[in-house]
């Protein structure tokens, strides 16, 4: 079992998709790797975020694609005790130095993603980490798949489920489909309670440490 760590999720005091949550995630010793989120700024910038709006994940409002990263800048995306700025993937990217896995999930609402995709390789492209890339959208992933080759499709039982037998390098399924034989590497999401039957899958979970606590307990 490998543990990566949903959005930075690690018992820290830092919201999820900071910087702060996603370095003190990637660098605990029984976590074997970070999710995150990114999505394209008006001024082509990518930042780590999750929604499309940012009204409830930081303390300003707005959409992310119709903002310039300088007026992102000026929220905070943290707590009121921890606060953080957004962060941009070239930010967080530039401060790891590990082999560690590094699970970045490309969201884009439209067809209009290849300048997306296009900025995104070239950014990850500078960087020797164990970088992987997924995305719910089949279409963006399929172009981002023409440049590299670590990527993987979500999926769930409402969304790609007709498409569990892909050509692509792993795939990234709910518990439902955790039995399905695929010669490439499967990751479960989001599984944030300990199961007997998950030793062979990389798991991603809100909770790592009740995979750790159990680890713990049975040594």
């Amino acid at each position: 079992m490998k543990i990566i760590s949903h959005r930075g999720s690690n018992l820290s005091v830092y919201n999820k998709n900071t910087k702060e949550a996603l370095i003190s995630a990637i660098n605990n010793n029984f976590i074997d790797g970070i999710e995150f989120d990114v999505r394209i700024t008006k001024d082509k910038k990518i930042v780590i975020v999750h929604d499309p709006i940012i009204n409830f994940v930081s303390d300003g409002s707005g959409l992310v694609s119709k903002m310039k990263l300088k007026k992102l800048k000026k929220y905070n995306f943290g707590t009121r005790e921890y606060p953080s700025k957004i962060c941009t993937l070239d930010e967080l990217l530039n401060d790891i130095n590990t082999n560690k896995i590094i699970l970045i999930e490309l969201k884009f609402e439209g067809n209009k993603y290849k300048k997306f995709v296009d900025i995104v390789f070239d950014i990850i492209k500078k960087y020797k980490l164990n970088i992987y890339i997924c995305s719910f959208n089949n279409d963006l992933l399929k172009y981002f798949y023409t440049k590299y080759k670590k990527c993987g499709l979500l999926i769930s039982k409402f969304i790609n489920n007709k498409k569990l037998y892909n050509n692509y390098y792993f795939n990234i399924v709910t518990y439902d489909y955790k039995d399905i034989i695929t010669k490439k590497e499967i990751f479960l999401w989001t599984i944030n309670e300990y199961k007997d039957d998950l030793d062979e899958f990389y798991i991603i979970t809100d909770t790592p440490y009740i995979f750790i606590n159990k680890w713990n307990h049975i040594s």
